[in-house]
């Protein structure tokens, strides 16, 4: 009996298939465990075939890293916006925010990038920067925040959120308090934020 022939992948799709199974890899073994073998193994393919498209395990570790992150703005962005215009309420954008960084596992992909002193962390905050900028300058949908708000604003949500997904879970449950006692806090904060936003504007 004659073999199956393997299917040949296009370059583009074969990257895209690396970088998904390494995102599997990264939610089920952590960062550390994203290697050029370790998506290999995972895509049935040899070693060379992945090396030959990304070359080192950082510069895939880097492409990983980068779709993530993206992925994670756009939500964040996008749950700005839609709180912006009365569409959801600070539970629901925390709850957004926080759910992205535990089940993507870009928490702890930024915590491993960061406990190597990764030079991927400065293009991060300077994308995280434009952020504050794209939200206070888009007018859809309501009034829109103040530059000097937004930092605030995506700094109380952002924080907390990717310590939670580091160590959130055990602190908790070591200090017998809910599992959703941050998200609550925090979700708490921001509705007083924005109380008092709303109390000086009309006062001031």
């Amino acid at each position: 009996m004659i073999p199956a022939r393997r299917r040949r992948r296009q370059p583009d799709e074969l990257r895209e298939e690396a970088i998904s199974a390494a995102r599997g890899i990264l939610v089920a073994d952590g960062p550390g465990a994203i290697t050029l073998q370790s998506v290999a193994a995972a895509l049935g393919m040899t070693h060379g075939s992945i090396t030959h498209h990304f070359g080192t395990a950082a510069n895939l570790q880097a492409a990983v890293a980068d779709g993530l992150i993206e992925q994670l703005l756009t939500k964040v962005r996008a749950g700005t916006w839609a709180l912006k215009a009365g569409q959801i309420s600070e539970a629901d954008l925390v709850d957004l925010v926080f759910d992205s960084f535990e089940t993507t596992g870009v928490g702890k992909l930024i915590g491993w990038l960061s406990a190597v002193q990764s030079p991927l962390l400065q293009p991060l905050f300077e994308r995280f920067a434009r952020l504050s900028h794209d939200i206070a300058t888009d007018r859809r949908d309501g009034s829109a925040f103040t530059e000097a708000e937004l930092p605030i604003i995506i700094e109380s949500i952002v924080t907390p959120a990717l310590s939670a997904s580091l160590i959130g879970s055990g602190l908790l449950q070591a200090l017998d308090l809910p599992p959703v006692f941050t998200r609550q806090r925090v979700a708490e904060n921001l509705a007083a934020q924005r109380a008092a936003r709303v109390a000086a504007s009309t006062t001031g």
